[in-house]
């Protein structure tokens, strides 16, 4: 038995500059880090688990230096399953309520690192259960907004939809891919300072640039901006939104503060609709609020067989919305967020779900993430078909658009890139 020999974490600064924390997973022959994304309260949806303890982060390394180490120190690293049920047994509710999502999501991927390193094997592999591993698409952010704009005093000059996103189409490699997204964020910003007079490069919590532009004219400039980077390397793209509807949900319409306009559930599906139609979307994520089922059903309905309607804050990682949304046809694709699950294992049996229910998956980042890469093996391994993060810059971000390079490399001569199951871009 290759037993866990200490655990231990402390403080670090994520990429917004706030307290995060990592942890450290030492085994007879490894000794590694992770850190996990931190979710912020303004981009959480209602059915989320909880993910601090009380005490916060502070809260967090408390328990992980007491209560997590003396319950898996001598245990065995290899059996994750059993490392992630003490973590639930210890904590004692559904949605992590005592010990908080990011401290078990922390424990379990150092947890999974150690065992990989200890085996000689690259997380991706030694997690992937016996599935030939690929890479995911690039699905970048480039234009932001919504619900992460919070109380900042920009909100109502921005955007109201929350992430305006591309998808190159035609490449041959990750490189290739990364190079092309790339593009359309610089060509995008050029074009922003056409379109907003008063645009001075500014950009938000992700890195995406962050114009005082309604979403019509925001869609119409990165539409501009990958035609022109098409024409310049020769491959398609496709956008796509995160509405991000539940921000925009009142309790009886839809708020639409830039346009000051509030619509009504059957309105704003209209919009939608509209813009589905007017700028070919191929993704739209959470455009509902999260109890407005039908509503979803009824978009998969119209325009599920060339559109992934895809659910984040509608399944909030939990298997039972999952299943709900699948049997009720609400999506055809789901995002995958680690910190939403909490652990490796319930994350791995979610992605199980999604792959039975024939969904595309979208692995995710956080809006306020760590320089941590230990997500894009993750990722791989539970055969994501795109992952979707904030814009090409950015620390946080470009250390995981990094590993996701060399394990492309690591897999040899490609394309190497899942296919979408059913709706295809």
């Amino acid at each position: 038995m290759n037993e866990i020999r200490d655990i231990c974490a402390r403080p670090i600064l994520d990429g917004g500059a706030r307290a995060s924390l990592e942890v450290v997973v030492t085994t007879r022959n490894a000794r590694v880090r992770a850190a996990p994304s931190y979710a912020d309260p303004r981009s959480s949806g209602k059915y989320e688990i909880n993910h601090f303890p009380v005490g916060g982060v502070a809260g967090s390394i408390e328990c992980i230096n007491s209560v997590i180490r003396n319950a898996l120190v001598g245990r065995d690293v290899d059996d994750q399953r059993e490392i992630d049920a003490v973590l639930a047994r210890l904590d004692g509710t559904d949605d992590f309520t005592h010990l908080g999502g990011n401290t078990v999501e922390a424990v379990s991927m150092a947890v999974a690192k150690a065992a990989a390193a200890s085996a000689g094997q690259p997380l991706y592999r030694h997690q992937a259960g016996g599935r030939t591993p690929g890479v995911p698409h690039q699905m970048p952010n480039i234009i932001g907004g919504g619900a992460t704009m919070g109380d900042t005093g920009w909100r109502g000059r921005t955007p109201d939809l929350q992430d305006h996103v591309i998808l190159p189409i035609g490449c041959q490699s990750t490189w290739q891919e990364l190079q092309a997204v790339a593009d359309v964020f610089h060509r995008t910003g050029v074009l922003l300072r056409d379109a907003d007079p008063g645009f001075a490069g500014g950009r938000d919590e992700e890195y995406c640039w962050l114009p005082a532009l309604d979403d019509v004219t925001c869609l119409e400039v990165l539409h501009q901006a990958c035609r022109e980077s098409a024409t310049a390397l020769g491959i398609r793209f496709r956008i796509g939104l995160d509405v991000g509807a539940a921000d925009l949900w009142d309790g009886s319409a839809y708020c639409y503060a830039r346009e000051g306009v509030r619509r009504s559930p059957a309105e704003h599906a209209g919009h939608l609709a509209d813009l589905i139609e007017r700028f070919d979307l191929f993704y739209v994520e959470d455009g509902f609020f999260e109890d407005h089922v039908e509503l979803y059903c009824e978009q998969v309905q119209a325009f599920g067989h060339r559109v992934l309607v895809a659910g984040d804050d509608l399944l909030a990682g939990r298997w039972e919305r999952l299943q709900m949304a699948a049997t009720r046809g609400a999506i055809n694709a789901a995002v995958v967020k680690l910190n939403m699950c909490g652990t490796v294992t319930r994350t791995a049996a979610f992605t199980e779900g999604c792959r039975a229910a024939g969904l595309a998956m979208i692995g995710s980042c956080r809006t306020y993430d760590s320089p941590d890469d230990t997500l894009a093996d993750l990722v791989v391994a539970w055969g994501c078909h795109s992952y979707k993060c904030g814009s090409p810059a950015g620390g946080e971000h470009a250390a995981k658009y990094n590993r996701y390079l060399r394990i492309d490399e690591a897999l040899g001569e490609g394309p190497n890139f899942l296919p979408f199951p059913g709706t295809a871009p």
